[in-house]
């Protein structure tokens, strides 16, 4: 045995291109198995077969990247938003979206999951294996990173970077990318959760009302032009970020 192993190191530092080949002769790589599955493929079956409990419209607006994440109660079946008030949104415009939607983490998870399970199918009836593994593993990685945040800053701070986040992705998805999902953004962290971190062992409940004050906090939302009604849904002030004027929001401010 000896000889054997000083005759391979002989051979090796004589031609070290034979070396990786031999080495790969005696310790070859795991075989996988192959992979099986009994379940009927999604492919060449429409998206309003395989979620019946979606309006088809929906669903188009989802494969069309043009669904809004303000509406992603509309996938929830135990959402309180009425279907009234869905179709008068759709029919006089955008909807503002705040706390009172989604009080809590699990509000967005629920129908959050459902999108991706859809745009997921989507991809998957196409044939597109390639896109099909980047929007799971996107989706994945997002719903745990919204999971972290949310341990770690203000829940309406998360919504309000979880909604402008999905609209960035929107964007790209009409490109043709998807692996947008799984990188944080680090300028709508800034934006957004920076300055809203959890106050230390505080115990949450999801009552769906604020556990502090937020009635001098600035509206995230009425800066971004999103929140309308007035006074602030949330509770919030209506105002300024950059000046504190309330006349006008940041966007339209004019102080340098």
């Amino acid at each position: 045995m000896m000889t054997m192993l000083c005759a391979f190191a002989a051979l090796a530092s004589q031609s070290p291109n034979l070396a990786a080949p031999l080495a790969a002769q005696i310790n070859p790589p795991p075989s996988f198995p192959a992979f099986i599955s009994t379940d009927q493929s999604p492919a060449g079956k429409s998206l309003p077969v395989l979620f019946p409990a979606i309006e088809t419209s929906i669903l188009l607006d989802i494969a069309r990247h043009e669904f809004r994440p303000m509406d992603l109660c509309k996938l929830d079946p135990t959402s309180k938003f009425r279907r009234a008030d869905m179709e008068r949104t759709d029919s006089g415009g955008s909807r503002v979206t705040g706390a009172r939607d989604y009080p809590a983490f699990h509000n967005l998870l629920i129908p959050l999951s459902t999108y991706f399970s859809v745009l997921q199918a989507f991809a998957a009836s196409s044939g597109d294996a390639h896109a099909t593994f980047v929007i799971g593993h996107g989706a994945a990685r997002y719903l745990s990173h919204l999971a972290n945040l949310n341990q770690k800053y203000e829940w309406a701070a998360v919504l309000q970077y979880h909604i402008h986040f999905h609209l960035n992705r929107r964007q790209e998805m009409l490109a043709g990318s998807y692996t947008g999902w799984s990188k944080p953004d680090d300028l709508l962290l800034t934006e957004f959760c920076l300055g809203n971190a959890r106050a230390p062992n505080t115990s949450r409940k999801s009552t769906g009302k604020h556990d502090r004050d937020i009635s001098s906090e600035t509206c995230f939302a009425y800066n971004k032009g999103m929140c309308t009604t007035s006074p602030c849904p949330d509770g919030r002030v209506h105002k300024c970020r950059r000046c504190g004027a309330k006349d006008h929001t940041e966007k339209d401010c004019k102080k340098t």
